[in-house]
């Protein structure tokens, strides 16, 4: 899934070849018997105010 958008992040400039890569091997990694995966979700929330 993450490989797949490969071509299209690095056409926008998002992320250099080199670091999209590492980053897919890395998750390819945990996958190992000895690999671990950690994440954590953040919510942000915005208000606009009207300037009178």
């Amino acid at each position: 899934m993450i490989e797949g958008v490969r071509a299209a992040a690095l056409e926008a400039g998002i992320i250099e070849p080199e670091a999209f890569d590492a980053g897919v091997r890395d998750l390819y990694r945990t996958a190992e018997a000895d690999g671990v995966f950690s994440y954590t979700f953040f919510k942000g929330v915005g208000a606009k105010t009207r300037r009178t």
